[in-house]
């Protein structure tokens, strides 16, 4: 797993009134307990005792049910600001095992940074000779894939997803492609045009989807391909250069 420059913004400030106050500019996303930002300062305040309340206002720019860990992130970094404002010397794996009663890949965004992730994915392992960060294009159709019935379907008739382009990081090879990409027609049709693009060194589908990627040959011009993109599939698509990046901020 590698973090990646597209991501929400979260403001996160101390009140003096105990509580949790949530907002955010998406009004079909819940503020209430069961978001994991919610949830994240509601342990933080319990682990460490903290007396004040906190304030959060999500600006959501990651689509939902993309594949892309955008909840996940922001319940992290919700954990990284409080360290920050309440001067807690908590070390990362401690906030790291906060994370992971949030969920399966919360852990993975308290290192920020390239990760090989095992378990469940809350076992951390960074990648501190990360070769180079790479230039990419992020693609989202518009409509969400089910984790749960992506791994299910899996399950079912587990195969291996079809290898691509090996990069200084591994292979390319996602095995919960085979399932999702025999319902959902767009996201192969996508991925098949992305290679066959001169600069795109490699794509793959982001997790359980819906979201998926391409790498870029070293120069290449992202916007440019970007707008080929919506050219092909329309200009209402969410499509966003990216770059990884392999040190923590």
């Amino acid at each position: 797993m590698a973090p990646i420059s597209v991501g929400d913004t979260v403001t996160v400030e101390l009140i003096p009134e105990p509580g949790i106050v949530l907002t955010c500019d998406r009004p079909d996303l819940a503020v209430d307990p069961t978001n994991l930002a919610y949830r994240a300062a509601a342990l933080f305040i319990e682990k460490y005792g903290v007396k004040e309340g906190v304030k959060i206002h999500l600006a959501k720019r990651v689509p939902i049910g993309a594949g892309l860990g955008g909840g996940s992130s922001d319940g992290a970094h919700v954990l990284l600001a409080l360290r920050k404002l309440t001067g807690i010397a908590a070390p990362d794996a401690e906030l790291a095992e906060i994370a992971g009663q949030l969920g399966s890949d919360v852990p993975f965004f308290i290192y920020r940074r390239p990760a090989v992730c095992k378990g469940r994915g809350e076992i951390i392992e960074p990648v501190l000779d990360w070769k180079r960060d790479y230039a990419g294009l992020l693609i989202h159709p518009g409509f969400g894939v089910s984790t749960p019935w992506a791994y299910q379907t899996y399950a079912q008739n587990p195969q291996k997803g079809k290898a691509g382009a090996t990069l200084d990081f591994g292979t390319l090879r996602n095995d919960l492609e085979p399932p999702v990409f025999g319902k959902y027609l767009w996201l192969p049709t996508a991925k098949a045009w992305l290679l066959g693009q001169a600069e795109v060194a490699g794509a793959l589908m982001s997790g359980s989807g819906s979201s998926v990627f391409a790498i870029l040959q070293e120069g290449a011009d992202a916007e440019a391909l970007a707008g080929r993109f919506r050219g092909e599939f329309g200009e209402g698509m969410f499509v966003a250069p990216f770059r990884t990046f392999s040190e923590p901020f």
